[in-house]
């Protein structure tokens, strides 16, 4: 008579059979879920540029009796600044030469591609056009960001 005590090889290999099934298709779902993530555009930090660069500027322009004292954009020896001065006192640069721009002397957003100051002076008020441009945003020309600046000198 045999003993049924413990586990046959048959039941051994279904049971190893099942798991390379149940492994196999995880493994199929995960791979189909992480080809729909592109990597690139988690490295990429555009949008928290651009995020830091709108909420530090825009606390500017809603700055009262704010307005804008100087602006200039030029290129020399390869080497494009734009600057914007306003009459709080605060200076943003962009300069080509490390794709950085600055509020004074303090960095506040890197990697970017381009960036331009200036502005037009409409009845009362200040229209400042920013063009922004990273590696995957580009708000340049038609898709510039136009701030008002309410005139109040």
């Amino acid at each position: 008579m045999k003993s049924s005590k413990g586990i046959t090889i048959t039941s051994l290999i279904i049971y190893i059979i099942g798991m390379l099934i149940l492994v196999g298709t995880i493994a199929n779902l995960t791979s189909f879920f992480y080809k729909n993530i592109n990597v690139e555009e988690i490295q990429d930090d555009s949008s928290t540029q651009y995020t830091k660069f709108s909420s530090i500027f825009l606390k500017e322009i809603n700055n009262e009796n704010n307005y804008i004292i100087d602006c200039k954009t030029w290129t020399e020896n390869d080497i494009k600044q734009s600057y914007i001065i306003f009459s709080s006192g605060n200076q943003y640069t962009f300069t080509s030469e490390n794709n950085c721009i600055y509020k004074n002397d303090i960095k506040i957003c890197e990697n970017i591609e381009n960036c331009d100051f200036s502005y037009t002076l409409s009845d009362s008020n200040f229209v400042v056009k920013v063009n922004f441009k990273t590696k995957s945003m580009d708000m340049t020309g038609d898709n510039a960001i136009f701030y008002n600046l309410n005139k109040t000198t």
